[in-house]
């Protein structure tokens, strides 16, 4: 369910207790699905709902008036979009569905009611917050200062542990269900240059891909090679304000 991923997703946050566990799964909203490349939002359209991903995967973007793209971020299960309906009405980006896609619709003022009923989800829902605008300023960083080389590495190495929160691939590697035209668009290179440096990390021994999937052979000189340092998702400084050690 949607509000499974979700508890997975901001449970790194705060120590929720049962009842702060049961506002969670009661959220009252009702399911949308959206076949794999149908667009969920469109730049001006009128917002009215906050959403959840209960299964799949979806992009932001914005496109320049020439119809260059760029994509802002990779929405997964867990993550909800778009919080902007409760400061504005009109959508200012885009959102496509790249797999089958299920979402929870609910409304702001039941999103509002769980904000000021419980502080530790406020908190949640807060360092759920911060944590995206970290990924965001690793995104400039990568596309201003890193090489092409280096730009997909990481990217291929923050989608992995951002998979590994909501339990969805393994030690080792993920389902990337991502074309390369879509991951030329996060990180400003061509589709071509894309495959060209994929291809050659396979050479390298770094990584194997296999019917849809990315197999990190050797994630530690990935990580180096990439300067990929995971202390952005703050997960481990999360744990120990909560007091865990697993």
């Amino acid at each position: 369910m949607a509000r499974e991923a979700l508890l997975r997703r901001i449970s790194f946050y705060a120590d929720l207790d049962d009842n702060d566990k049961t506002e969670v799964r009661s959220l009252n909203g009702h399911e949308k699905r959206f076949p794999r490349n149908s667009e969920v939002i469109h730049a001006g359209q009128q917002l009215d709902s906050v959403l959840i991903v209960k299964e799949g995967w979806a992009i932001r973007y914005k496109t320049l008036e020439d119809g260059r793209r760029q994509v802002l971020n990779v929405l997964l299960p867990g993550d909800m979009f778009d919080l902007q309906v409760l400061v504005a009405a009109e959508a200012d980006h885009s959102v496509l569905a790249v797999t089958d896609l299920e979402v929870l619709s609910i409304k702001p003022a039941t999103f509002r009611n769980i904000l000021t009923e419980s502080g530790k989800l406020t908190l949640a829902f807060w360092w759920m917050q911060v944590q995206e605008e970290a990924f965001l300023r690793e995104q400039i960083i990568r596309n201003g200062q890193q090489t092409a080389r280096e730009r997909i590495g990481h990217f291929l190495l923050e989608l992995h542990r951002r998979v590994q929160i909501v339990k969805k691939g393994t030690r080792d590697g993920f389902r990337l269900p991502l074309t390369q035209t879509v991951i030329a668009d996060a990180l400003g290179l061509t589709p071509i240059h894309t495959n060209r440096v994929l291809r050659q990390l396979e050479r390298d021994g770094l990584i194997e891909r296999e019917k849809g999937w990315v197999v990190f052979q050797n994630a530690e000189r990935l990580a180096e090679i990439s300067d990929f340092d995971p202390s952005y998702f703050h997960l481990d400084a999360f744990r120990m304000r909560l007091g865990r050690t697993e």
